[in-house]
């Protein structure tokens, strides 16, 4: 296992290879900032919108999980997250009439399987991540959330807009700095 004094060799390619980070997580930090405060707030959604919000939502974590995953120690694990965040993302949108209880265990079951994958690779990369603990707890924390969102189908769709909204918030947060990283590194 690496040491924190170890050096580091980072790649980066192209003039600005930090600018897609930061712009995937401005925009995934704008939609989980709105859908927390519509949760909180009470702004009643129709089921079409939220299918919509959280579809956007699914899709900016796919596009999150491939422009890490080549940086990965397996990065096919991180593509297939990001397959199937983008195939969760076209699924709730295919059938956003379904109703609030077919979005919910749609969302749970992609949340679950994600979160599965997750935690996986974090405890499987435990030797070559740094962060490999946060990961794993990530993964469990969206495990969690998706089996809330199965469990609790009938909850109103505050519920799923707050969960899911806590999630793309965290997930923004680290992209956003990862890309400032980068930009420090270019």
């Amino acid at each position: 296992m690496a040491s924190a004094s170890d050096p580091v060799n980072v790649e980066v390619r192209g003039p600005n290879p930090w600018l897609p980070l930061v712009v995937i997580g401005v925009l995934t930090l704008g939609l989980g900032i709105w859908l927390i405060v519509s949760a909180i707030v009470g702004t009643n959604f129709s089921v079409g919108v939220i299918a919509f919000l959280l579809a956007m939502g699914l899709f900016l974590s796919g596009l999150t999980e491939l422009a890490f995953a080549s940086g990965r120690p397996k990065p096919w694990m991180g593509y297939a997250l990001g397959g199937l965040f983008i195939v969760g993302g076209i699924i709730v949108l295919i059938n956003p009439a379904g109703g609030l209880t077919a979005l919910a265990v749609a969302i749970g079951i992609v949340l679950i399987v994600v979160g599965l994958f997750q935690a996986a690779m974090g405890i499987m990369g435990r030797d070559e991540l740094r962060h490999w603990a946060a990961v794993t707890v990530f993964g469990l924390l969206t495990i969690g959330i998706g089996i809330a969102a199965i469990a609790w189908p009938e909850a109103t769709a505050r519920v799923l807009a707050l969960l899911f909204g806590i999630r793309l918030l965290v997930v923004a947060l680290g992209t956003i700095g990862i890309g400032w990283d980068l930009k420090r590194l270019a």
